[in-house]
């Protein structure tokens, strides 16, 4: 029995209105306590989450791409292109003049989960901002890859941590947050329909037969005619594996690095049983091999003078068999190779070269080179082939992806703005090397302390960069620049529930329901 049935006299309304009340009260309890939508403002952590942007759709292609940009910036639409083409490829202005941009990702956060489970590195992590908590840039969204009591050092894109005096050990991604995370840089399906609309010319895809005689090549295959070794090269010169993202276009430009942590991945047809295939990656003073022969695959590190570092083989449940399809797909990420037949996981090798290694390798620099002097050298761009022999065989469906490479950058001048703590002075210097990202700069982390970085590394204002706290932060939480202390972490993204809606009669409601995702 209600209330109202014990007071008859008592109008309605109130009832009603109690109700609401309750409900209210209670649905702010949830949202101040267990969960809350966010929205993204910005592209730093793109293309994981996107700010504002504009969704382009490539008539070459039918590829769909979100592209960023600056408000206060001016842009001209023939910059756009459809990466998967070539960066410089452009699609033309009309059409572009015509998009209408879309805000933000709105996402849920689990406010109730850190005070019962401790944070794990790659989690998304909501925050406020240290360096501005009372701004409107006070909540912040990142990618959490340093925990409390490390030092951690950022050495060509990858993140190594270590407690105490023990050494550095790269940290590696989980399975599924590396799944969510690669970067399509290619695919040999990728072919425009009307190559004389192209503002350049059309040179195909970035693979060259050889010998040349050896293939037959067709729009979206490679037929190799031959049981001898014949090989597919990709052109470096067409298209360069670095950290470009498709999301920067209308960007200011930045210098690109190389990479070599990809994915590689390509479906072939045997003419016969007899067909040995490999992948092989050549970077870091090394060549890495992937392998399938009959039944056997092969994980191999080689290195420059032939000498072969380790080698692990086993037997796979899929064998090469004449005239069925196999699909392989080659990891090279976070120093380990992985080593994927028909989208099952068959063999992983990892080596550990610490960050000074690590950098020697990258520039071709000697082992006897100090490490300080080879961080001014440039990071060598890996080359890479597939290689065929005892068939004939079809290689299609060809795929390459890039992985997360957070940068290395020079402290801006905000990075002093707010007041510096004695002491340190050079650690906060605009025009130094940001936090972590240099040898002699490592990211020192106290036992309240998370780094943070945005998965869009060129345009994130992060842990690398951002310098000293705010008065507030400084007097009532925690004076240490560049760092996020627990206190200031709010929760886990965990889903993206609206994403990037388009306006309707003026208002952000028109979602893209095809986006909805968890977060990895």
């Amino acid at each position: 029995m209600s209330f109202a049935e014990d007071n008859p006299n008592q109008p309605q309304y109130i009832e009603t209105f109690q109700s609401l009340l309750f409900a209210f009260v209670l649905a702010m309890v949830f949202r101040g306590f267990v969960v809350e939508g966010f929205v993204i403002p910005t592209g730093s952590m793109a293309p994981t989450l996107r700010g504002m942007h504009l969704q382009k759709q490539s008539p070459q292609t039918g590829q769909s791409f979100a592209v960023g940009f600056d408000n206060a910036r001016a842009f001209s639409p023939d910059r756009f292109s459809d990466p998967l083409l070539g960066r410089r490829q452009s699609l033309g202005a009309m059409e572009s003049k015509r998009l209408e941009p879309k805000m933000g990702d709105r996402v849920l956060v689990l406010k109730s989960l850190y005070p019962f489970f401790e944070p794990k590195r790659y989690d998304v992590v909501v925050f406020k901002n240290p360096t501005d908590t009372q701004g409107l840039a006070a909540n912040y969204i990142k990618r959490l890859i340093g925990l409390p009591g490390e030092t951690i050092s950022i050495v060509d894109g990858d993140i190594f941590a270590k407690h105490g005096d023990n050494p550095f050990v790269i940290q590696r991604k989980p399975e599924h947050v590396q799944q969510a995370l690669w970067r399509t840089l290619s695919d040999s399906d990728a072919i425009p329909i009307d190559t004389l609309a192209l503002s350049r010319p059309w040179r195909g895809q970035p693979w060259r037969g050889s010998p040349s005689s050896a293939w037959d090549v067709q729009d979206r295959s490679w037929q190799s005619n031959t049981t001898a070794k014949a090989t597919l090269i990709w052109d470096t010169g067409q298209l360069p594996v670095d950290d470009w993202v498709p999301y920067n276009m209308l960007m200011p430009a930045v210098r690109q690095y190389p990479m070599s942590d990809v994915n590689v991945s390509a479906t072939i047809i045997p003419d016969d049983d007899a067909l040995k295939t490999s992948f092989e990656l050549h970077t870091r003073g090394h060549t890495f091999e992937w392998s399938i022969e009959e039944s056997i695959v092969r994980l191999t590190m080689t290195r420059d003078n032939g000498e072969v570092v380790e080698s692990l083989e086993v037997v796979s449940p899929i064998s090469v068999t004449a005239h069925m399809p196999i699909r392989m797909e080659c990891w090279h990420v976070d120093q380990e190779l992985v080593l994927f037949i028909n989208r099952q996981r068959v063999l992983s090798m990892v080596y550990d070269f610490g960050p000074d290694t690590r950098i020697r390798r990258a520039t071709n620099s000697l082992d006897s080179t100090p490490v300080e002097e080879a961080m001014k050298e440039n990071i060598v761009a890996p080359t890479f082939e597939w290689v065929f022999s005892g068939s004939p065989c079809t290689v299609s469906n060809i795929e390459v992806a890039t992985d997360l490479y957070y940068r290395p950058s020079l402290l801006p001048s905000r990075a002093s703005k707010n007041p510096t703590r004695p002491g340190n002075e050079a650690l906060v210097q605009p025009g130094t090397p940001s936090y972590g990202t240099h040898i002699a700069k490592p990211a020192e982390l106290g036992d309240e302390h998370y780094m943070l970085a945005g998965d869009n590394s060129a345009f994130s204002l992060d842990g690398r960069l951002w310098g000293n706290p705010d008065e507030f932060v400084a007097t009532q939480i925690d004076d240490t620049p560049f760092l996020v202390n627990r206190d200031l972490l709010i929760g886990k993204a965990w889903s993206v529930y609206w994403p990037a809606p388009k306006k309707a009669f003026g208002l952000p409601i028109v979602p893209d329901f095809s986006k909805v995702r968890f977060i990895r």
